[in-house]
């Protein structure tokens, strides 16, 4: 297997098995092992770091957030598989690069491998690649122009603002060209709670996820199985997701409604997350899949800089024409569409 030596370089591995692989043909290798699609980002680093540790426990990606944050001048070399988590962390580290003046190559991994151009309201399913076959195949490495440099970096300053709409119609207008960036702006799009002309309605992921309940107790292994294996949606945003995030997400809707919704049930003996929980509808709570009464009756979830069902920020998902999904606000949807009080139980 050949090794790269690019002349002073720091390469960048995109999650831990990328990184083992790497390290066997390159160094000195870092790890991008956070997935920036979940929770909190922002453009301070410091602050970054902070939000991103509060958010799993733990610090993720500490290797690189310490060499984005060095000023020497060394060049970076991502290892870049063809998946919207890659793209968002490669735009993280070409807003750091810009920032500091480094330059930026990329190692495409399985550059001959297309990404699907997602149909309907969901992201298409992340596409999986064999890192050790990729390295193997010698993938090439090309140095990343100023101008892509600049717009990977604008796309992870929108992904942090506060405010979701630029992001959504950056997304939306290098979607018809960007199979990765639809993927990223349906992906985004589906956390904020949809308004229809009847009404508001779950986010799409949520949806998705608590058609899997009933009135049987369910563990989130169970569900995580049943939504990647019936090819519903769900299983594209599992996809992206991965496990971790559905005792989470469920659990946050549990606690949010003290059970009025969804009740929750214990099992202390089990140590893992997917199976140390079970949930199941409470009498009457699926209800809320046909209708979301108030914003105030779902757990926020944040998304990069901006957070879903906020009651004070009332950010929706709307469709345009051709059904693509985008982020705008509730009051200013259309002159057709009642008052804010009308919509938005307080």
């Amino acid at each position: 297997m050949m090794r790269f030596s690019l002349q002073d370089a720091v390469y960048v591995a995109v999650g831990r098995i990328a990184q083992s692989e790497l390290r066997k043909i390159a160094s000195p290798v870092v790890v991008e092992d956070d997935n920036i699609l979940l929770g909190p980002s922002n453009t301070d680093p410091k602050r970054h770091r902070a939000l991103r540790t509060r958010y799993w426990g733990i610090e993720p990606a500490a290797e690189l957030n310490a060499e984005l944050a060095r000023s020497d001048g060394k060049s970076i070399c991502v290892a870049l598989p063809p998946t919207v988590r890659g793209l968002l962390s490669f735009s993280k580290i070409c807003a750091s690069a810009a920032e500091r003046g480094r330059q930026v190559f990329v190692m495409a991994l399985a550059s001959d491998v297309m990404s699907a151009m997602p149909q309907g309201p969901d992201p298409a399913e992340e596409v999986y690649v064999d890192v050790a076959d990729a390295l193997r195949r010698k993938p090439s490495v090309s140095r990343c122009s100023e101008l892509e440099i600049v717009l990977a970096a604008t796309l992870w300053k929108l992904w942090c603002r506060r405010t979701p709409v630029a992001i959504s119609r950056f997304c939306a207008s290098g979607g018809a060209l960007h199979p990765r960036l639809a993927s990223l702006g349906r992906y985004h799009a589906g956390y904020f709670p949809r308004q229809t002309a009847q009404g508001l309605l779950l986010s799409r992921f949520d949806e998705l996820l608590l058609r899997q309940l009933s009135s049987d107790w369910i563990a989130p292994v169970k569900v995580f199985s049943n939504g990647m294996r019936a090819k519903s949606g769900l299983h594209a945003w599992l996809s992206h997701v991965g496990d971790f995030f559905v005792p989470k997400r469920l659990l946050d809707w549990s606690r949010h409604t003290h059970g009025r919704i969804i009740e929750c049930r214990e099992h202390p003996e089990r140590s893992s997350e997917l199976s140390r929980w079970s949930f199941r509808w409470r009498e009457g709570g699926e209800k809320i899949l046909d209708q979301l009464p108030s914003l105030q009756i779902a757990p926020p979830v944040t998304i990069g800089g901006a957070v879903a069902y906020d009651a004070d920020r009332t950010w929706v998902c709307r469709f345009d024409v051709r059904g693509t999904p985008y982020v705008t606000r509730l009051a200013s949807a259309d002159g057709a569409v009642g008052s804010r009080r009308a919509l938005v139980a307080r």
